[in-house]
């Protein structure tokens, strides 16, 4: 009977144990209901539902996501029923936070098994989120896949919701900016201590006392200095704009959960149309934060881009420098490196593109609430018939677009 090493099932047996849950958890989509409307309509109509309960949605062109906490996150797949109609069916995932302690727990071999206890606890929290507030929004009138109301409240309450969600993210992109060249500055000072010790120690020996001892605490000094100095130049240039951010997600926040708790800020609807408004000239400087963060906020992307960047590099210098193998074998590594190259440039383009994607969903849809309160403003009358022809212009021109997608599709 052949037996296994307990360090090597320490080791190896969690990572394995997790890449198995991971299957299961990204291929599992149970199924919540069956609409009769179409995908495009039950996915629009869903995500005001969804926001009305005082949950972001960033809806993408086949899922809406929605964070549930710091960890677990849900994406809510609307796909085209083979028997009419349309299919709403949820999928588990994690916020970049909880991708980032999943990834790293799962890699670092002992903490593989942690890393399965935290998988389910984001899978437990999402899934509930699922069936307690996403499930009984889909029994509720009317039929799912109706228009939401043709009124400012509704109107406010995507673009509040929308503007909270960008504005967030936006001060979570700078926030790891931050951090991330913090960090950058800890380990340059790592290296002038280790540059400043062997200058001292071997090039410069110093007369008093121990030489080495000295030297190393020359630079601890120096490089403590250093850092210091570095990481309060990074916090006094990031923190106007960190502060600027954060109280634009506070400022939307508050405007949202008023219009979701019906207990909207006081003032008449043309002043806080105004508020909308002011979102939509703030969206392009978050939209831009997002863009150029992205890449560095995606765990999932920045370990996948990792494992084809490394792959191809290793396995086309191995087949360079092992010249002891056969040449078949030298050329089989070589073709794999290269095809792992290939994957690895087709992945980055492909997710440069959803970026892309996603920035352009999100300008048309402030572009029409920009136009949505400019007609309001040109429409707005002191008759009462002449307000609600103003609205329905607003709400009109919101959406307008999505609803001739719609109409395509059907």
């Amino acid at each position: 009977m052949v037996e296994i090493d307990p360090f090597f099932l320490i080791v190896f047996g969690g990572p394995i144990a997790f890449l198995l849950f991971l299957v299961v958890w990204v291929l599992r989509k149970p199924l919540l209901a069956v609409a009769p409307a179409t995908p495009d309509a039950v996915r629009r109509d869903l995500a005001y539902r969804i926001r009305a309960i005082g949950y972001p949605v960033d809806a993408a062109k086949d899922a809406l996501r929605v964070k549930v906490d710091s960890l677990a996150a849900l994406k809510v797949r609307v796909r085209a029923n083979p028997g009419g109609g349309s299919q709403v069916r949820y999928e588990v995932d994690a916020t970049s936070t909880g991708w980032a302690i999943v990834l790293i727990l799962a890699l670092s071999g002992y903490t593989a098994f942690v890393a399965i206890v935290v998988a389910l606890i984001i899978h437990y929290r999402a899934r509930r989120f699922a069936r307690s507030r996403v499930a009984p929004l889909l029994a509720q009138g009317p039929p799912l896949g109706t228009l939401p109301p043709p009124d400012v409240r509704s109107l406010l309450l995507e673009g509040l919701s929308e503007a909270h969600r960008l504005s967030s993210e936006a001060l979570e992109y700078e926030r790891e900016a931050r951090q991330n060249a913090a960090g950058l500055v800890l380990i340059a000072a790592v290296v002038l201590w280790v540059v400043t010790f062997f200058a001292l120690g071997t090039y410069g020996p110093l007369p008093i006392g121990n030489p080495l001892a000295t030297a190393a605490f020359l630079a601890f000094a120096v490089s403590a200095t250093a850092a210091t100095v570095g990481i309060a130049l990074v916090y006094a240039r990031r923190s106007p704009r960190m502060k600027e951010l954060e109280q634009d997600a506070s400022w939307y926040r508050a405007a949202w959960m008023g219009e979701v708790q019906a207990v909207p800020p006081s003032g008449a609807p043309q002043g806080r149309l105004e508020f909308l408004l002011h979102a939509a000239m703030r969206s392009p400087y978050w939209r831009e934060i997002r863009r150029r963060r992205r890449l560095w906020h995606d765990p999932v992307a920045g370990l996948t881009i990792f494992v084809f960047a490394y792959g191809a590099v290793s396995l086309v210098l191995f087949s360079i420098v092992l010249e002891f193998l056969p040449i078949a074998w030298r050329v089989f590594l070589g073709g794999f490196g290269g095809l792992l190259g290939a994957g690895g440039f087709w992945f980055v383009r492909r997710w440069m593109r959803e970026v892309r994607e996603q920035d352009d969903r999100d300008r048309v849809d402030w572009d029409e609430r920009r136009k949505a309160r400019m007609c309001k403003s040109l429409r707005t009358s002191t008759t009462t018939s002449s307000r609600s022809t103003s609205i329905g212009c607003a709400h009109g021109n919101l959406y307008s677009s999505r609803t001739r997608a719609m109409d395509t599709s059907a």
